[in-house]
C-alpha cells in the first residue's frame, strides 16, 4: 500500500487533508508534519509527499521539491494557481499540482495517481500553464532533434510506442531508439517524467503536434483524452501512467 506524508504548516488544514486521505483504503498516511525539516527528522520516507509550498519562496521551493523528489513523488497542494508557481513546481520535479480549491474527490484522485507513478495536472490549470509557456521558446538547448521532439510530444499526449510508430510512419524499433535518446538527453526515466519535461520545455501546446504521414489518429492507451491545454471542463484531470 502506498504511504503518504503531509507537509502543511496550518494544523486545521493538515487535519482536513488527513481526514480526506483516510477515506481511501488504498493509501496509508505515515507522516503529518508542519515542515520539510520535521519530515526529515522523522526519518520516514513516504512514497508520496503532499506539500504546501507556501512557506517556501523563490529558489527555496526548487530546493525543497528537488530534495523531496530524491526519495518521494511530490504532489504540490497550492493555494495559488499562478502559472509561474505551477511551472516552478514542475521544473523542480513535482509529479503533480492541484490547488486548495480542488474538491475532495479530485484531491484523492491526484494522490492516488501520483502514488501509481503517474503525472497529475488538474485540467483547469492547463490554460494557466500554456500562458506561461507561450512567453518562452521551446528548450532548444536540450539538443533534441526534430523527430525526437515529435516523439516527445506524442508521449506527452499519452500515445504508446506502437501508436507513435504508426503516426510517424516509422518502425517501433526506431521509436524505441528515439525514446532512449530523449531519456538520456533530458535525464528522464518513465513516461510521467517525460511528460513533465515536455511541459517544462514548451513542447506541448494547445493544438498538439502534427505528426507526419499519419494514417489517422489512434486513441492513446494511457489516457482517456490526449493532453491538451484548454481541455473540456468535464475532464477534471490529466493522468499519464508512469509504467
Amino acid at each position: 500500500m502506498p504511504t503518504i506524508g503531509i507537509v502543511e504548516d496550518h494544523r486545521m488544514t493538515r487535519m482536513g487533508i488527513e481526514q480526506v486521505l483516510a477515506r481511501s483504503p488504498r493509501l496509508e498516511v505515515i507522516a503529518s508534519v508542519d515542515t520539510v525539516h520535521d519530515l526529515a527528522e522523522s526519518g520516514l520516507r513516504p512514497d508520496v509527499v503532499v506539500l504546501d509550498p507556501t512557506p517556501y519562496s523563490g529558489t527555496s521551493v526548487l530546493h525543497v521539491i528537488g530534495a523531496l523528489s530524491a526519495s518521494s513523488a511530490v504532489l504540490v497542494l497550492s493555494p495559488s494557481a499562478e502559472p509561474r508557481d505551477l511551472l516552478t513546481a514542475l521544473k523542480a520535479g513535482a509529479y503533480g499540482f492541484v490547488t486548495k480549491h480542488a474538491d475532495d474527490t479530485e484531491f484523492l484522485s491526484a494522490v492516488e495517481a501520483v502514488a501509481r507513478g503517474s503525472f497529475y495536472l488538474a485540467a483547469g490549470l492547463g490554460g494557466h500553464l500554456h500562458s506561461e509557456l507561450s512567453r518562452r521558446s521551446p528548450g532548444e538547448s536540450q539538443g533534441l532533434a526534430r523527430r525526437e521532439v515529435e516523439t516527445l510530444r506524442l508521449i506527452a499526449q499519452g500515445y504508446t510506442h506502437g501508436q507513435i510508430a504508426r503516426l510517424m510512419a516509422l518502425s517501433e524499433a526506431t521509436v524505441n531508439t528515439y525514446v532512449k535518446r530523449i531519456r538520456a538527453k533530458l535525464n528522464a526515466g518513465n513516461k510521467a517524467e517525460l511528460t513533465r519535461k515536455a511541459i517544462e520545455l514548451g513542447y506541448v501546446d494547445e493544438t498538439g503536434p502534427e505528426p507526419a504521414a499519419s494514417p489517422g489518429p489512434t486513441a492513446p492507451a494511457a489516457v482517456a483524452d490526449p493532453l491538451r491545454f484548454g481541455v473540456p471542463a468535464q475532464s477534471r484531470v490529466h493522468q499519464l501512467s508512469g509504467r
